[in-house]
C-alpha cells in the first residue's frame, strides 16, 4: 500500500469516528431536561401548594390537576411526552396509580399518584 493510500485511509477512519462522537453525544443529550428558570420554578411550586391543599376535599379533582401541573412542567423542561413509551416513569406510574382498582374505588391509589406528581415537581422546583 502507497504512502499517499495509506495517509487518505487514516484520514477516513479520522472521519468516521469524528462522526460516529457527534451523533452519540447528540443522542445522549436527547434524554436530559432543561432546567426551568427561577419564575417558572416559583410558578410551580405555587401550583403544587394549591393542588395539594384540594386533595383532602377533592382527591380526584387534586389528581387531574396534578397531571396537567406535571405536564406542563415537564413539556416547558423539554420531555418527551408525545410517545407514551418515552414518558417519564414517574408520569407513566402516577397515571397508572390513579388508574388502577385502587385509585378507582378509593382515594389510596390517589395518594399513590400524588406522591409520584410531587416527586416530578421536588425533582424540578
Amino acid at each position: 500500500m502507497s504512502q499517499t493510500a495509506l495517509i487518505v485511509l487514516v484520514i477516513a477512519i479520522v472521519v468516521v469516528l469524528a462522526i460516529v462522537g457527534i451523533v452519540l453525544a447528540a443522542r445522549s443529550g436527547r434524554g436530559r431536561l432543561h432546567s426551568l428558570p427561577p419564575e417558572s420554578r416559583d410558578r410551580y411550586a405555587r401550583m403544587w401548594l394549591a393542588i395539594e391543599s384540594k386533595f383532602i376535599e377533592s382527591p380526584a379533582e387534586a389528581v387531574r390537576e396534578a397531571d396537567r401541573c406535571v405536564v406542563g412542567l415537564l413539556s416547558e423542561r423539554g420531555a418527551p411526552l408525545h410517545d407514551d413509551r418515552k414518558v417519564p416513569g414517574e408520569l407513566r406510574e402516577a397515571r397508572q396509580a390513579a388508574a388502577s382498582d385502587k385509585g378507582r374505588q378509593g382515594t389510596e391509589g390517589m395518594r399513590e399518584a400524588m406522591m409520584h406528581y410531587k416527586r416530578v415537581i421536588e425533582e424540578a422546583v
